[in-house]
């Protein structure tokens, strides 16, 4: 079929019909061209209102972040000050707690606490002492089994109670807090004597 319409010749066109061709082709072309020219004003003027705002915008960041750095400076120069301070404030407070610790070390009640600690040990080593001898005693006397047994008994408490007085005063030199002895004993086992 399309190699009838090749075939058939086309009748010339009337110089009217020419100028409504043309015309209606001119027409779509118009069309399209205004299309176009109004997407690309269209673009433009976003692009350069997008440009406008970003460098309007980027100056006031400016100002605002040079604003917000000088702020910033300002309070690193009081914080120095602060750390100036401080680092005088401890080192004063240093010298103080050696000064403090000297005296403590010095005091009375430290001295008295190591002269008591060496009195539980003399007290520890004479019912040592005491201990062997009454085991001595009473191997060389017949029928002294019993009051071994009931005095080595008190001797034993005795020095229970003995170490744990210097336990105590061990850690209340140490500043560990001191609690009630482990051991059982309410009283001395020598107060009501042999």
């Amino acid at each position: 079929m399309a190699k009838k319409d090749d075939n058939v010749e086309h009748e010339p066109l009337t110089e009217e019909q020419r100028i409504t061709a043309l015309e209606e082709k001119v027409g779509a072309n118009k069309l399209v061209l205004i299309v176009i020219a109004l997407f690309l004003i269209i673009a433009v003027s976003v692009s350069s209102t997008i440009f406008i705002v970003s460098m309007f915008g980027e100056d006031e960041d400016a100002v605002a972040n040079s604003e917000m750095i000088a702020a910033l400076e300002a309070k690193i120069v009081d914080l120095e000050k602060t750390l100036e301070n401080i680092k005088k404030l401890t080192k004063e407070n240093r010298i103080e707690l050696t000064a403090l610790s000297d005296k403590v070390a010095n005091s009375s009640n430290q001295k008295l606490q190591e002269l008591m600690i060496e009195q539980e040990r003399g007290q520890q080593m004479f019912l040592d002492s005491l201990r062997t001898g009454m085991y001595d005693l009473a191997h060389m006397i017949p029928g002294s089994r019993t009051w071994l047994e009931v005095y080595g008994e008190k001797v034993d408490s005795a020095e229970r109670y003995s170490k744990d007085r210097e336990k105590q005063l061990v850690n209340m030199q140490k500043g560990i807090t001191v609690s009630k002895p482990k051991t059982t004993i309410q009283e001395d086992p020598f107060e009501d004597g042999f």
